[in-house]
C-alpha cells in the first residue's frame, strides 16, 4: 500500500485524488492533506504516510521555499510534485531541488499510478520536457546509485531470479507465495521498462544493481 500526504490549496484537487485510487484495487490511499507547506510541518505524521504529493503553486508560499521546508522536516520522504505548469525551468529546478517525481496534472491515472509506485521503490522518475542534456546529466547521477532503486528485498528476489532461481523456489526461501513473487517481478519490470524475466536481468546485470 502507498500512503500519500497530498499538499494542496485546492480542495477539489485532493477530492479528486480520493475518488481516482481506492486503496482495495489499486493499492494507493490518500493518508492526509494539507493546503500549504506549513500546515504539513505543523500536523503531518510521518508514521502514517510514504510519499508527499505538492502542488508546485501554493499561495502560502514560494515552490522553492516550500521544499526547503519539506526536506528539512521530512527528510526521509519522497516530494513528487503535481501541478499544471510545463515549464522545463520549473521542472530543473524542482529536480535540483529534490523531487523525485514531477507529474502533471493533466497526467492519465495509470501514469500516476507507475510513477508513485516508482517512487515508492526508491527511483527518480524523470518525464516531461527538460532538455536532453540536463536529463542525461540528472539519469548518470542516479545509475550511480541504481542499487538504491530496489529494497532490499526487491534486490534479492532479483539477485536469486538472475541466478536461475524457479519462482516457487524463490517464494519457498522467502516463506511467502508464489503470487506475491510474481507480483513483486512484475513490479521490478515496470520500473524498468523490461518486458520478461529475461530482459530484466539483462538491464540490471548491465546497471551494475545485481
Amino acid at each position: 500500500m502507498i500512503r500519500l500526504f497530498v499538499i494542496e490549496d485546492h480542495p477539489i484537487i485532493v477530492t479528486g485524488l480520493r475518488n481516482l485510487f481506492r486503496p482495495s484495487r489499486d493499492e494507493i490511499e490518500i493518508y492526509g492533506s494539507a493546503s500549504s507547506a506549513d500546515e504539513a510541518v505543523q500536523t503531518a505524521d510521518p508514521e502514517v504516510f510514504d510519499i508527499i504529493m505538492l502542488d508546485l503553486w501554493l499561495q502560502s508560499s514560494p515552490p522553492l521555499e516550500n521544499m526547503k521546508k519539506l526536506k528539512e522536516k521530512f527528510p526521509d520522504k519522497p516530494i513528487v510534485m503535481f501541478t499544471s505548469e510545463e515549464s522545463s525551468v520549473w521542472q530543473r529546478k524542482m529536480f535540483d531541488a529534490g523531487v523525485k517525481a514531477y507529474l502533471l496534472k493533466t497526467a492519465e491515472k495509470i501514469e500516476i499510478k507507475l510513477t508513485l509506485e516508482k517512487v515508492a521503490m526508491g527511483m527518480t522518475v524523470f518525464a516531461g520536457v527538460m532538455e536532453q542534456d540536463y536529463l542525461n546529466k540528472k539519469l548518470s547521477q542516479e545509475m550511480a546509485s541504481a542499487r538504491h532503486f530496489l529494497t532490499p528485498n526487491q534486490l534479492e528476489i532479483a539477485i536469486m531470479l538472475s541466478n536461475g532461481t524457479t519462482q516457487k523456489k524463490i517464494a519457498d526461501n522467502k516463506g511467502t507465495s508464489v503470487s506475491n513473487i510474481e507480483k513483486t517481478i512484475k513490479h521490478i519490470r515496470e520500473a524498468f521498462n523490461a518486458r520478461n524475466n529475461a530482459e530484466l536481468t539483462k538491464i540490471l546485470l548491465e546497471q551494475g544493481i545485481i
